[in-house]
């Protein structure tokens, strides 16, 4: 079963035949499917179905046992994940990975990756050099915290941002570095439920800029509104992929995860 979305986009993500083993327990086996350019696709399945282990592949932290992962024709598999991260796949965490000590606008610019003042061949030959992309940082930093609704927390240390915040932060942080492929792993875990439309919003609206992301979420209804195509996981393997109407009707999703 597959959406018509899938076959109307290229893909910019293909894994293809993807194993992970852990002490000779196989947490990931065999699975394989695409992402198209342009598209949420969500990945969904039970706890322990392994969705967490394919995102870490994906972005580099895990190597897999066995099989390919190809992003825009190029194979990444066992890359590691700094270099993965230059390509423009970027992951999020499930819990929040901000550095506490440092205030909200030093967390983007952290994130913003190298810049010329870093290098010391640039450091040693004058500011000018690297000034002016400080300054085009910073002010990319703080576009980005008015787009998300955190602009007068700039100043603030990030440890003392609510968890709704945090997660703004993250996903407003994840941008600067200009990802291409977004990896979510569960973006509303721990998030308060009148925040969870917010994100969804800004969600959709970097899908609408072409933004290409996947998804891992546990909150169907979220999956419902942000994801097609939604790939099923369990025991560690695909069971299906379509869109949630469809595979409310699918027996084997319903036997594994959707019902129980």
């Amino acid at each position: 079963m597959s959406s018509p979305l899938e076959g109307a986009r290229a893909a910019i993500l293909e894994v293809e035949g993807l194993r992970r083993s852990f002490g000779g327990v196989q947490a990931v086996r065999g699975v394989s499917f695409a992402v198209a350019e342009g598209t949420i696709t969500g990945l969904i399945g039970p706890n322990g179905a392994g969705k967490s282990t394919v995102l870490a592949m994906i972005a580099g932290s895990t190597s897999p046992s066995a099989g390919s992962i190809t992003f825009r024709g190029q194979d990444i598999s066992g890359k590691p994940p700094h270099r993965i991260a230059r390509l423009g796949v970027i992951r999020t965490f499930q819990s929040s990975s901000e550095f506490e000590r440092l205030t909200v606008l030093e967390n983007m610019l952290v994130a913003a990756g190298s810049q010329r003042g870093e290098r010391m061949g640039n450091a040693l030959l004058g500011r000018w050099r690297w000034r002016s992309e400080e300054e085009e940082m910073v002010e990319r930093a703080r576009v980005l915290l008015e787009r998300f609704e955190i602009p007068a927390k700039e100043d603030e240390l990030a440890g003392n941002l609510s968890g709704g915040q945090k997660r703004l932060l993250e996903l407003a942080r994840s941008l600067m570095s200009e990802p291409q492929l977004l990896l979510l792993d569960e973006p509303m875990a721990g998030v308060n439920p009148s925040l969870v439309r917010r994100l969804e919003e800004h969600l959709l609206g970097l899908r609408a800029e072409g933004l290409t992301m996947l998804m891992v979420e546990h909150e169907l209804g979220v999956v419902e509104r942000l994801c097609d195509p939604v790939v099923v996981m369990a025991q560690g393997q695909v069971l299906s992929t379509g869109t949630m109407s469809e595979l409310r009707s699918d027996q084997q999703v319903l036997d594994a995860y959707l019902v129980g």
